[in-house]
């Protein structure tokens, strides 16, 4: 509840963030909510194994801990500068908690109730998405340090219940490459501040060409020690499966434009609308809510996962189409916002059910934590990503045209997302995996050689 709330919350809020910084650059202030997605996706998927080693009470307790500092501090914070690094700490304590909720939900519960857990498991997350918007609206009315005050009873409860579960047996799982994800976290910011200042630097800046240049070295040098060392940030292996390597570009690039909807239509409410914030956050809801619905429809229908991510980024490509044409400043919030946020909504519900289900098909069963957990970083990186090309684009203006290009690229990256959907594939036995395991096929087994497992 805790890492999906603030994704919603902090989103309907920029506007007035901004306005309480008049200092900041509308580059700088995409940080408040990149911080949080690029250190949640460098961390969550070294997290399960340092659960699995130190203990997954004691990683989760720690991730309510550190992501209830981080609330304080971005509620506190004095500056924009002050902000962002808080808001990296919330990062940091959603990947701890997001992974080990689960794993200790599961241990509590015998097998045969697992399904009925994971569902409620999910359902907290489903119901954060949908009242965050009304939620933030009202906080945000009064001032917007308290959606981040907000977390703070919720966390000490959850410490305070936690107290009462059962400590999980340890494994002697080696410990995860952190300079890796530390390498993964600053070639993403790299990239990300790169694009932010593409608009006001130019394409003749060599400040630019400098940041795309080091954001190209720090992620070859991630690559390299996830080839390399024995218990990488990320198990590249993975990727060896080709309807895995297809899930994950298009569950990237459908979170690209995912993230130009969600900060867009909120900006787009506010700032063109001049809509006050609680009217702003009940106008959004109706997205969330229909995702919170097709979700559940898309566990229920009987069609293959490359269907139901083709048909929900198909939904994106007509909402990014119908806003290009029809969303000016004279258009009434019926039927062209609403329809829009609708088929976003839709396709939000659909399309992550497919890619998730579609990747890990492939997959033998003792690899489907890593490649959810890699699939759910590339969702972050590609929000991350949609947040600097809508800053971009709009440059902080507040007319409706200055929109256009974000909702063209919406439909861009809802046609890539379609594209891969449609040539995704399940594997029909389970051999497709088999020459990522097998000895010496590749630099990833250097360490079994000399006879540490890789776990």
């Amino acid at each position: 509840m805790l890492a999906s709330l603030d994704l919603f919350v902090v989103n309907l809020a920029f506007s007035s963030i901004s306005a309480s910084f008049p200092s900041a650059s509308p580059q700088a202030l995409t940080w408040v909510l990149n911080a949080y997605g690029v250190v949640f996706a460098a961390l969550l998927v070294p997290s399960g194994r340092l659960a699995d080693r130190f203990g997954r009470k004691r990683l989760f307790r720690l991730g309510l801990l550190v992501f209830a500092l981080g609330s304080l501090g971005a509620a506190a914070a004095p500056e924009v500068a002050a902000l962002i690094v808080a808001r990296g700490f919330q990062g940091a304590g959603a990947a701890l908690i997001v992974p080990t909720s689960l794993a200790l939900l599961l241990a509590a519960y015998p097998k045969e109730r697992h399904k009925r857990m994971v569902s409620l498991w999910a359902a907290t997350g489903s119901v954060a998405a949908a009242a965050g918007p009304v939620l933030g609206g009202v906080l945000t009315q009064c001032d917007w340090r308290w959606i981040f005050v907000i977390n703070l009873p919720i966390a000490a409860l959850s410490l305070f219940l936690a107290s009462s579960l059962k400590e999980t047996a340890t494994s002697h799982t080696k410990v995860p490459d952190l300079v890796g994800s530390a390498l993964l976290v600053a070639g993403v910011g790299t990239l990300v501040t790169a694009l932010s200042y593409v608009t006001e630097w130019g394409l003749a800046d060599p400040w630019l060409w400098i940041l795309l240049a080091a954001s190209v070295l720090l992620l070859a040098w991630f690559l390299h020690r996830c080839l390399a060392h024995v218990a990488p940030a990320v198990d590249l292996r993975v990727f060896r499966v080709p309807s895995f390597a297809v899930a994950a570009l298009g569950m990237t690039c459908f979170y690209v434009g995912f993230s130009i909807m969600l900060l867009g239509c909120g900006l787009f409410l506010t700032d063109v609308w001049a809509w006050n914030p609680v009217l702003a956050g009940a106008g959004f809801a109706s997205g969330p809510a229909t995702a919170v619905v097709t979700a559940l429809i898309a566990g229920r229908v009987s069609l293959e996962p490359r269907w139901l991510a083709g048909l929900g980024s198909a939904f994106f490509i007509a909402a990014g189409i119908l806003w290009f044409f029809l969303l000016t400043e004279q258009t009434g919030y019926f039927p062209v916002y609403f329809a829009g946020t609708v088929l976003t909504g839709a396709g939000a519900g659909i399309a992550q059910t497919g890619f998730l289900a579609g990747g890990v098909s492939g997959l033998p069963a003792q690899e489907y934590a890593t490649g959810t957990g890699v699939l759910n970083a590339g969702r972050q990186i590609g929000g991350a990503i949609g947040v600097a090309i809508l800053i971009t684009a709009t440059g902080g203006a507040n007319d409706a045209s200055s929109y256009r290009i974000a909702w063209a690229v919406m439909a861009v990256t809802g046609l890539i997302a379609t594209l891969s959907a449609l040539i995704l594939r399940e594997p029909s036995a389970p051999s497709a995996y088999k020459a990522a395991e097998d000895p010496g096929t590749g630099p990833m087994n250097r360490s079994e050689a000399k006879g540490d497992a890789i776990p």
